[in-house]
Parts: C-alpha cells; sequence; structure tokens
C-alpha cells in the first residue's frame, strides 16, 4: 500500500512552489527592465550625441531623444511612473538646455491640478464603500436573471461614476462586483453559455464600458486631460469640463453600439444567470447602512460637478474646481479617514502626467513636433486623398505604432503633441482634428494588450488571445469609422470645422 503524502508537506510544497514562481517573475522584470534602460539611454545618447538629422537643430534633436526615451522607458515598464514623470522634464533640462521652469511647466498648470482633484475624488469612491454602493443599487433596479438586463445595470452604474474615475479606477472597482455575479454559475463553467456569458461580462463591464465612457468624460480618461493641457499650451485653446462633454456628445451614441455587439457576439440575448435577482441585492446589503462619510462624499462630489457644469457663470477653472472639491472632502465633520483614502489615489500616474504634458511641451516648442509630423504626413499628402480619407490612413496606420503602448499616459504623450503638428502641417483646425484622432485611438482593441483596462479583463476573463483579437478588432473598427464620420460631422456642425 502506498504511503500518502502528508496534507502539511503537499501544502508547504505549494507554498514554496509558489514562492519560486514569484522570484523568477521579479527576476524576469528586472531583466526587462534593465534590458529596457540600456534601450532607452542608447536612444537618448545616440540623438543627443549623433549628428544632427536634416531639418532639426541640436536642441529639437536631444528633445527628440528625450521623447524616445520615455517611450521606450514605459513600453518596458522599465521604471516607476513617478520617476518617469520627473525624470523627463529633467533630462530636458540636462540635454536640451531648457530652463527648469519650462521643462516643468506643465506641473503649475490647471489641468494639472485638475487632474490632481480628479483623481482625490477617485479615491473617495475607492476608499470607502460609495462606489461599490452606487454600482449595485443601479443594478438591483433592473430586476432580472437576464444576462443582457444584468449587464446593462452593470452599465449603466458604469457610467454613473465615470464621472469621477479614471478608466483604471473604474475597472478596478467593477472587477469584484463583475466576477461575484460571475460566482452564481459555479459549477457551471464548463458549459458553453456559461463561458460565453463570464466571459462577455468581464470583457464588457471592467473592460470595455469604463473606456467607452472614459472618453466622454475630461477627467475620466488620461489623454483627454493630455490633450486638454497640449491645446491649452500649445494653441491656447481652453476646454472646460463641461466643453468637452459636449464636443464628444456623439459618442455616447457608441455605448449601445458597443452593447448591441457584445450581446450578439457572445449570443448573449436569451440567456440567464440564475439566482441573480436574489443574489445581488444580497451582495449590496452586506456593505450595510450608508454612512455619513459616504453621504458627504456625494455631496462634495455633487458641488464638484455643479461646479465644472457652470463654469461659464463663476469663470473658476476646472482644475481649482477639482481642488477645492478634494479640500472639503476632508473637513473634518466629513468623517472620511485620509488614510483609508490615500493607498487609492493614483500619485505616481499625477506626476506621469505632469511629466508627459511638460514633454510634450518641449516637443511642440522646439520645433521636434513639426518635424516628425512633416515625414509622417508627406507621403499621406501627396495622394491627393480628400480629407477624412487621409484621416482614415493615418489613423489605422497609427494604430500599429499603437499597438504596443499599454499606458494610455505614454498613448496620449506620444500622439498628442504629433497629432496637433499634424494639423499644423496639413493646414487644419487643430482641435477637431486632434480630438477625433485621439479619441480614434483610445477604441484601441486590436490586441488585448493595447490598453490596461481591456488587458486586465481580458486576463480575468481566461479568453484566448485569439478569441479577444477577433472581438476586439471589429469593434475596433466599428467604433473608429463611427468616430472619424459621426463625430467629425457634429464638430462641423457646432462650430468646429476641419
Amino acid at each position: 500500500m502506498e504511503e500518502k503524502v502528508p496534507e502539511k508537506e503537499t501544502y508547504l510544497e505549494e507554498k514554496m512552489k509558489a514562492i519560486d514562481e514569484a522570484e523568477e517573475m521579479e527576476v524576469a522584470n528586472r531583466k526587462k527592465a534593465l534590458i529596457g534602460l540600456i534601450i532607452a539611454f542608447s536612444l537618448l545618447f545616440l540623438l543627443h550625441f549623433g549628428p544632427t538629422l536634416p531639418g532639426l537643430r541640436p536642441t529639437s534633436q536631444s528633445v527628440l531623444g528625450v521623447f524616445l526615451w520615455f517611450v521606450a522607458v514605459m513600453v518596458t515598464d522599465a521604471l516607476p511612473k513617478a520617476i518617469v514623470g520627473l525624470a523627463s522634464p529633467l533630462l530636458v533640462v540636462l540635454f536640451a538646455g531648457l530652463k527648469p521652469g519650462v521643462a516643468f511647466k506643465a506641473f503649475s498648470t490647471d489641468i494639472f491640478f485638475l487632474g490632481a482633484g480628479a483623481f482625490v475624488i477617485a479615491g473617495i469612491m475607492m476608499g470607502t464603500p460609495l462606489g461599490r454602493r452606487i454600482a449595485l443599487k443601479i443594478v438591483t433596479w433592473m430586476r432580472s436573471n437576464r444576462v443582457t438586463r444584468i449587464q446593462t445595470g452593470l452599465g449603466l452604474a458604469d457610467v454613473a461614476v465615470g464621472s469621477v474615475l479614471p478608466t483604471v479606477s473604474e475597472t478596478a472597482l467593477f472587477l469584484p462586483v463583475t466576477k461575484a455575479i460571475g460566482t452564481l454559475m459555479k459549477g457551471k463553467e464548463h458549459l458553453p453559455e456559461v463561458k460565453r456569458i463570464n466571459t462577455a461580462m468581464l470583457l464588457q463591464t471592467p473592460g470595455l464600458t469604463p473606456l467607452f465612457t472614459g472618453t466622454l468624460i475630461l477627467t475620466s480618461h488620461f489623454p483627454n486631460i493630455i490633450l486638454a493641457g497640449q491645446l491649452r499650451e500649445m494653441k491656447g485653446i481652453y476646454i472646460s469640463w463641461i466643453d468637452w462633454f459636449w464636443l464628444n456628445l456623439p459618442l455616447w451614441g457608441l455605448l449601445p453600439i458597443m452593447f448591441w455587439y457584445v450581446f450578439t457576439y457572445f449570443k448573449l440575448w436569451k440567456l440567464e444567470i440564475p439566482g441573480a435577482r436574489e443574489e445581488i441585492p444580497r451582495l449590496k446589503n452586506e456593505l450595510g447602512r450608508t454612512t455619513w462619510p459616504e453621504i458627504w462624499g456625494l455631496i462634495c462630489i455633487g458641488i464638484g460637478l455643479t461646479l465644472w457644469i457652470t463654469e461659464q457663470w463663476h469663470g473658476i477653472k476646472s482644475g481649482m474646481v477639482a481642488l477645492m472639491t478634494a479640500t472639503l472632502l476632508f473637513m473634518p465633520w466629513g468623517k472620511i479617514n485620509f488614510g483609508n483614502v490615500n493607498k487609492h489615489i493614483m500619485w505616481d500616474t499625477l506626476i506621469l502626467l505632469g511629466g508627459s504634458i511638460s514633454l510634450g511641451t518641449a516637443l511642440y516648442d522646439v520645433g521636434t513636433v513639426n518635424w516628425l509630423a512633416s515625414h509622417i504626413v508627406g507621403p499621406i499628402k501627396g495622394l491627393g486623398l480628400p480629407t477624412i480619407a487621409m484621416m482614415f490612413v493615418l489613423v489605422f496606420a497609427m494604430h500599429i505604432a499603437r499597438a504596443g503602448i499599454v499606458s494610455a499616459v505614454a498613448m496620449g504623450a506620444a500622439f498628442v503633441p504629433l497629432l496637433i503638428g499634424m494639423a499644423d502641417t496639413l493646414n487644419l483646425n487643430a482641435l477637431p482634428f486632434t480630438l477625433v484622432m485621439t479619441n480614434c485611438l483610445s477604441y484601441a482593441f486590436f490586441l488585448p494588450i493595447s490598453i490596461t483596462a481591456f488587458l486586465i479583463a481580458w486576463g480575468a476573463s481566461g479568453a484566448s488571445g485569439w478569441e479577444a483579437i477577433k472581438f476586439g478588432s471589429i469593434l475596433s473598427v466599428i467604433s473608429n469609422i463611427y468616430v472619424i464620420v459621426v463625430q467629425t460631422a457634429w464638430l462641423a456642425l457646432i462650430g468646429y470645422p476641419l
């Protein structure tokens, strides 16, 4: 008779294996970071110390080197976000000779303060039960076991909190809620329809819906903030919170299209989740009664949204409103514990945001952007295509380069200044051109690694990479066509023609 292995030994073996795997992953990440740094600094030194390229000045070429350093470091995750945000303008000072006040310019702008306040407000939603409570409350209103109705309820909850949550935070909030609903089908995971339901819920709720909502609200998507900041710094165009909402109004039409596509692709129209009607209210009840800090949080967020919407009457800029709201949240009578909220505030991303906007401004000011734009646009301009057709060619060509950039901040930093330069080269109105093109690059689902929220959702769903590519590519094409055709027409209608 074989001797049984003691359960304790088996448990210890599993723990040791997990520790070994974690150590191997850490070593691999360090190796990747080291290779990334070598590539990044090689590009920087090559451009700074190498011969000046035709059409560039030494200063312009050095800033281009810093830009390539930034992209290489971000793509390989070679350094922490906050360090990248501080180091980028520092390298511009050291290698291009710009004054610190110019190189770090974005850190004193209204758009940077808007990001700071928005991240604090988002921390309230994550650091208190408020975000989950709103989500589950809306879902319970659907009162149905139908997958499509539950998905719609989750989508409405996504939209409700999307005005104050950045995309990645929204994903983090809805991932556990979605997985909790998925556990109602435990034991039936092998059934084809259950696999479709779980995959659809995880790809859509924490992945797609935050991304489709993010383009609609200025503070909900990092490229939005970067574009608003760069247009202000480079072109003197100020876009308020309500201006952004108005300019992107037709993109609300993409939400029902996305829902229809998901329901149809995964054949969800007649499927049900057993026990959902009872389980979802139970999840809500687990949160307990609404507390005073949550009520105070809602009051402050309501004040902030009201001030953003009415900016044209009181004249207080969006960044100052965000800081005022963040300050109100922590008044003593609100009883909100800063320690609980602080760990959910993305301070590192805020610094990265400031650094990326500063770098983009430097690229434009020294002429590097116009040089890059002329080399990209030149061959396409020579084809003599109509403007809309040329935008289609440019967008889908840029999606190839955009595919490897997971970070939304890195995407914005890399492409927004370039798009403004392209608008100059093509003699087009900078605001509609850059807005449409940036929005197109935000709907990037050709690869599951192309955008953070979709990457997280795909990883949680367990779907194969090929399945995610098939599903995402069709949706990307639909979304990009819609943005170029519909939003361009809308912007022309409201006074912003190309």
